[in-house]
């Protein structure tokens, strides 16, 4: 599985991928914008990404926004459902306003309240069918 870590902290970032270091080949953002170019080199590479770990408070592009880019970067390609990442928000904002904006706007798969374990995150990853490295 490969893995896009999109934080604007480095240790979140560092936290996760260790978390994620016996299933995943993660790479690691720390802004909207170095996400969205990372996400489309990945594209046209030929090696994209499975799952995005998006946080979704980050200056000069939120994880919606980013979320969004991306959604609409998949849509120009023509990518169906089953072909498009996964996106995974793992935030410190527990509130219904942002789980439903993450979800309905974003398309979201799933949204974690920081701070996150490794036991709730690998069973979201396990839920999504994503539980291996590729």
């Amino acid at each position: 599985m490969r893995c896009l870590i999109v934080d604007d902290e480095g240790f979140s970032r560092e936290f996760v991928a260790t978390l994620l270091k016996d299933i995943a080949e993660c790479e690691e953002a720390a802004t909207g914008n170095e996400a969205v170019a990372k996400f489309t080199a990945a594209q046209e590479g030929g090696a994209p990404f499975d799952l995005i770990l998006l946080d979704i408070m980050m200056p000069e592009m939120n994880g919606h926004d980013t979320a969004k880019a991306i959604r609409s970067i998949e849509k120009e390609r023509g990518l169906d459902l089953n072909n498009r990442v996964k996106i995974v928000m793992l935030t410190a904002l527990n509130s219904t306003q942002d789980a439903m904006e993450s979800f309905c706007s974003a398309q979201s798969a799933a949204y974690i309240v920081k701070p996150v374990s490794k036991e709730n995150l690998l069973g979201v990853i396990s839920k999504l069918g994503l539980s291996r490295k590729k």
